[in-house]
């Protein structure tokens, strides 16, 4: 233990019973004392075995808030190109905007970004496993190869690795989509009930419209296996929203903003379908648009806006997050 061999105060006095008391300014000082020595003495084991109350966590003191605060803080996006600089900023910001709005499932699910190597080498950003989304900085995020080996570690990268079944999901469409930059894909409540249901999305309101059409795969357990990756990529096929059966979503496009936005509408959409079934007396009840509306608003909102799918509604939720940092207890994403 790192306090082991340090003496008690001199001023110590001893009771009748043996029981040693000591002045309590003189304790105050001899914690000061011990916790200079432990921290310029103290070895990776001393750290990984001492009980601290304050600053306990299950697993390894490297997984406390006080460990990692000092890392997340940190800043190494100076080693990165200008592009990718962009690309970690975006993609640490829809990870806040996923603990925003619930799109996580405790510490797992995922959002990739494409990023190029400076000979035209292609890599992806992916969270560590372990951090809370919350938590996540664009110095943390993790650089990989398509397949999953390591090129950058981030600044927790040493502490926390990569999940193999987001890894399996998000390379796949990366390899086979070139027009595609990010990959969002979370276990959202609503359209995790939804995906459960064998009529699937319904298009009852402008909004599932806007999340434009929507592909399916049927569930296959826990995707960890790299045989499914082949019907991954078939079932997605050319579009950008896919429903995971009994599972999830998964959404992508050529901006971590049109992905987010995708994302952002097809959640909207599931609750927008779930509040209509439960009011509606029975199937007959539901008003759903003609066909040649859908189709109509479906390609209205492909080219809505002057700008980009995605991107004018990305940036307004990048600034939200602006905005709330400056009272967040947390680490600032654009770190």
């Amino acid at each position: 233990m790192p306090f082991e061999g340090l003496n008690a105060p001199n001023n110590s006095t001893s009771s009748s019973n043996g029981i040693l008391h000591y002045d309590a300014n003189e304790v105050t000082s001899c914690d000061k004392d011990r916790k200079a020595i432990s921290q310029a003495r103290a070895t990776e084991d001393d750290l990984e075995n001492a009980f601290n109350p304050k600053t306990y966590t299950p697993g390894s003191y490297k997984y406390s808030r006080q460990y990692l605060r000092e890392r997340l803080n940190r800043s190494i996006l100076h080693e990165f190109s200008i592009d990718e600089q962009k690309a970690r900023i975006e993609l640490a910001a829809a990870y806040r905007l996923a603990a925003k709005n619930g799109w996580l499932e405790s510490i797992y699910n995922h959002i990739t970004c494409n990023v190029s190597g400076p000979n035209g080498e292609h890599h992806l950003l992916i969270n560590p496993l372990g951090l809370n989304f919350r938590e996540i900085t664009a110095s943390s995020l993790i650089k990989i190869d398509f397949d999953g080996n390591t090129i950058h570690p981030g600044v927790v990268g040493d502490i926390m690795g990569v999940n193999k079944a987001g890894l399996v999901i998000h390379s796949c469409i990366h390899r086979a989509r070139p027009d595609v930059r990010c990959v969002n894909h979370n276990h959202n409540w609503t359209v995790a009930g939804l995906s459960s249901t064998k009529s699937g999305v319904i298009e009852l309101a402008q909004t599932t419209h806007i999340t434009g059409e929507i592909a399916y795969h049927d569930y296959e357990g826990i995707v960890i296996s790299n045989d499914e990756q082949e019907r991954l990529v078939r079932d997605l096929g050319d579009k950008d929203v896919m429903i995971l059966r009994n599972h999830g979503l998964l959404t992508c496009g050529p901006s971590v903003g049109a992905a987010y936005y995708h994302a952002y509408t097809l959640c909207a959409a599931a609750e927008m379908q779930s509040h209509a079934c439960s009011m509606a007396f029975n199937e007959g009840d539901l008003l759903i648009p003609e066909d040649r509306l859908i189709k109509l608003s479906m390609d209205i909102a492909k080219n809505f806006n002057q700008t980009s799918f995605g991107t004018l509604e990305f940036a307004a939720a990048m600034r939200e997050l602006d905005y709330e940092q400056d009272h967040s207890p947390y680490p600032d994403y654009r770190n």
